[in-house]
């Protein structure tokens, strides 16, 4: 597939009606479609969509991007939008969300133009569509991970979700978002405690582990990725004290159940494999996303290891080289090149 565009390389046209919808409309009647309303997340997830459809215009219909964005999004290019998508093996699950993510960037940024065919569409293959069973689709990019972690945190804010559902989706969402963006092993995300793995910097947050809670027993940090920084803001400010409220209303853990206790690995791995399960068709554990984003980042660059090691948290490459690297085609090189280059 075509890589995602970001938005500093959106047509100008449609730079100025994302940046007008979100601007807050004190005249805007309801329903208008204007997106100042939007959480972060959401915002965040349809602007990974629109990027997505301006990406696979720019390869297939370049011409296209000197229209206005209401007059792109024709049903004929929609349809042959989403047969590519369809053909390039990505999950159903995947499918949809770019859809939606595509007509709601147009609702909001274009309210005249009718979008609701791609609704339509969407909700066609929703109910249509069938879970991927054969292996490549558990080999899904590490990109449509974080897409699925982004739908969830989306879903916890629209969806309406009753009681400690909706805390529960966005824990689950932001939780599968930071795998895919920092590969850690499932016992250093469930051990995540604020203040001490987890801190707060001048201006971000950083997770920080002492060597005796690494496997290779050396000390390992990175920062927290900046995406999701918002979402983090949000989830400990709103979704975290509801299920804190739910225990002894004293953990520091990051990652608590909806009993308000600290989630061990096992719950943590639990999730990962139902929530991949349920929008793939085959669940993916930690260990192979570990050996997707090895794959596709010694694919990436070939003659080194090095960015291997720190991606996997390795203290050297000796794994990396003897157990990671499987081998796949260009085109999981050309996914990851674009996820890498978008995080």
């Amino acid at each position: 597939m075509p890589r995602l565009w970001g938005f500093s390389e959106w047509p100008i046209d449609d730079q100025a009606a994302w940046t007008r919808a979100a601007e807050t409309d004190p005249l805007a009647r309801e329903g208008q479609g204007a997106s100042s309303h939007w959480r972060a997340t959401t915002r965040l997830f349809v602007q990974l969509g629109y990027g997505n459809w301006l990406g696979w215009l720019d390869a297939r219909h370049p011409d296209c991007l000197r229209q206005a964005p209401a007059e792109r999004a024709t049903t004929e290019l929609v349809r042959e939008y989403l047969i590519e998508l369809t053909e390039a093996g990505l999950a159903n699950y995947t499918r949809v969300g770019r859809l939606q993510a595509l007509g709601d960037a147009l609702r909001t940024m274009c309210p005249e133009t009718p979008t609701a065919f791609i609704g339509k569409l969407a909700g066609r293959l929703s109910v249509e569509a069938r879970p991927l069973r054969d292996l490549n689709g558990r080999l899904r990019p590490a990109r449509e991970i974080l897409e699925l972690g982004y739908q969830l945190m989306q879903s916890a804010d629209v969806d309406h979700l009753p009681g400690v559902r909706r805390p529960i989706a966005f824990r689950d969402g932001l939780l599968i978002a930071l795998w895919a963006c920092r590969m850690l092993r499932v016992s250093n995300i469930s051990a995540i405690t604020i203040g001490r793995q987890l801190v707060l910097t001048a201006d971000r947050h950083r997770l920080e582990f002492a060597a005796g809670e690494m496997k290779q027993r050396r000390p390992w940090g990175c920062s927290w990725p900046e995406r999701l920084e918002e979402a983090l803001g949000q989830y400990l400010e709103e979704h975290r004290p509801l299920l804190l409220a739910k225990g002894d209303d004293s953990s520091a853990r990051l990652w608590l159940s909806q009993f308000g206790t600290p989630m061990r690995a096992t719950s943590v791995a639990q999730i990962i494999k139902l929530r991949t399960l349920a929008a793939f068709g085959q669940s993916i554990s930690s260990h192979l996303m570990r050996h997707i984003a090895a794959t596709e980042l010694a694919e990436a660059y070939p003659d080194s290891s090095i960015d291997i090691a720190a991606v996997l948290g390795h203290a050297t490459t000796d794994t990396a080289d003897k157990h990671y690297i499987l081998g796949r085609g260009a085109a999981a090189v050309r996914e990851y090149n674009a996820f890498l280059d978008d995080l």
